[in-house]
Order: C-alpha cells, then structure tokens, then sequence
C-alpha cells in the first residue's frame, strides 16, 4: 500500500527505533557496555554500544546513544561523543537541557566549540507542554519551536526535512479526553504555511475508540494537501466524536521533504449544517493502524 495511503498514525517513539526490542543481540551488547561503564571500562563500553548500534544498521535508542556519548568522552575520545550527541540532538530532539548540563561525564565537552551550538539547539528543541514527535521517519525531521516565524512574530511550531529523500512523515501531535464533545460534531481550525514541500503536508484529526485498532473518525486532508511553498492559510477539519469515542488525536504532518509551520488551533463545536470532512462512509477504509 503507499505511503500517502497508509500514513497516520503509527505512533513511533522517538526514544526507540525499529527492531530494538525484538533484538537480543542489541540488548547484549547494551547491557555489556553497562556493565563496562560501572567498571570504568570507558572505551570498551563505549565499543560495545557501537556493536549494539551496528546491528540494527547504526540505529538505536536516544537514552543508549546519551549513554554511548557518555563512555566516549570518559575515554577522551570527542569526536565520538559529539557524534552520538549530535544523533540524539538533531535527530530524535533531545530536549533534557538540565539533565545534560548537570552531567559530570560531560565536562570534557564544555571547552570545545562544538558544545555550545549544541546546547543551544538541545533548547530549541524543548516542545510546548502536550506537544510530542511521532510519525513513521521521525528522525528524518527537525520538530521544534521557530521564535519569530509567526503570523504576530511569535513562536510557533514547525516541521523540517533533514534528509534529502524520506519514505514516510514525521509528525508533531497531541491528544485528549473527548468528555465535553461525546456525541458532537466538532471542528478544528489552525493555521499554517510551507515551504518547498515535495509530496504533501496538513493538519489531522482522529477520533479513537479503547480497545479499537480503527478510528471512529479521521482526516488528514490528503484530498486538499498543502504542497510546494504557500503563506499562512486558516484550515479546518470537521468530524463526528461519537458516544463511544475514547481519545481524540490531532496535529500537522510532513511527508517527504520540505518544512511547514504551524500555530493557533482551535476546537469549536458546530451544528449538523456543517458539513464534516476526510473519509465519507461509502469509502474504503484506509486508514492507519494506531
């Protein structure tokens, strides 16, 4: 099935990386390069998350990868450590701007000129509260806060390529108790513009049921996707929240290359004049496993 057809949502933590839990040679040679650590084996340990890593294709868990930098520059070995540093920072947005500052094993770092822009960028990527990364190719995406892109000049959010060739998305979503719209029509408006974007882009909207693999209800306007490089526009999306619905998920989404930005959403709800959106009922059901 193609990509455009199946995207959203299978939620993919940014902390792990396919195949890692099924791998138990990953897990052995983590566990070695712990146990390595706590032995002040700092160079050993640190080949050994590089052994783990290697056998999912140089993938793997944003804390393994923190713990990799760690062993690196304990063995004085920089170069390493910025890597793995780099890996988490720039491509799973590590945002524990606290928790790096305060780490000792880290201290070697702070004299060289690549800490700073490091830093820097472990505090962009810190999200509003609510707000996380998903999507099929999260780590192909920049998803943080741009400080003066806004239609008033302030923050808003935005979504960046930073592959030259994708095979999925990279999403920024939330979700909430539906309480207040059970048995509702409701709609979502936002806002958002874009810039080169090559397959297509939107806003989403789904409604879960517990228990369920299918949406009650969902849209991600891939009939009206945003594509190429457009100015701030105001869309919207109308679905039903039925009496059993259980969660309501939304956000934007960029598929393939490109970036798009995004701010001011808002949820309203509307009588049955209002026509509602994305998949009718005598359609197929393409949607996505959750």
């Amino acid at each position: 099935m193609k990509t455009n057809v199946i995207i959203l949502l299978c939620i993919i933590s940014t902390e792990v990386l396919w195949g890692q839990e099924n791998s138990s040679e990953y897990k052995k040679f983590i566990q070695k390069a712990d146990s390595l650590y706590k032995a002040k084996e700092f160079k050993s340990s640190a080949q050994n998350y590089s052994f783990a890593f290697k056998t999912l294709g140089w993938k793997g868990a944003q804390n393994d990868r923190y713990n990799a930098a760690r062993s690196w520059t304990l063995a004085n070995i920089p170069d390493s450590a910025f890597f793995c540093l780099d890996r988490i920072v720039n491509k799973t947005g590590y945002s524990d701007y606290d928790k790096i500052i305060a780490d000792e094993d880290f201290n070697l770092l702070h004299t060289d000129k690549r800490w700073v822009p490091l830093i820097n960028q472990i505090k962009k990527n810190k999200l509003p509260t609510g707000w996380h990364r998903a999507g099929s190719q999260p780590t192909c995406y920049q998803m943080l806060i741009d400080s003066s892109a806004g239609q008033d000049g302030k923050n808003v959010l935005t979504i960046i390529s930073t592959e030259k060739k994708i095979d999925g998305f990279g999403t920024l979503m939330q979700d909430f108790l539906p309480d207040k719209y059970l048995g509702k029509r409701i709609r979502m408006t936002g806002y958002m513009k874009s810039k080169d974007v090559k397959s297509w882009a939107g806003f989403w909207l789904r409604v879960d049921q517990e228990g369920s693999q299918k949406s009650l209800a969902f849209d991600n306007m891939q009939d009206r996707a945003i594509k190429g490089t457009s100015n701030w526009k105001k869309y919207e999306i109308v679905l039903d929240v039925p009496k059993n619905a259980s969660n309501i998920a939304f956000g934007a989404l960029l598929s393939n290359t490109g970036q798009i930005w995004f701010e001011k959403f808002n949820f309203e709800i509307v009588d049955n004049s209002v026509p509602t959106t994305g998949r009718k009922k005598d359609e197929p059901n393409l949607d996505f496993e959750k």
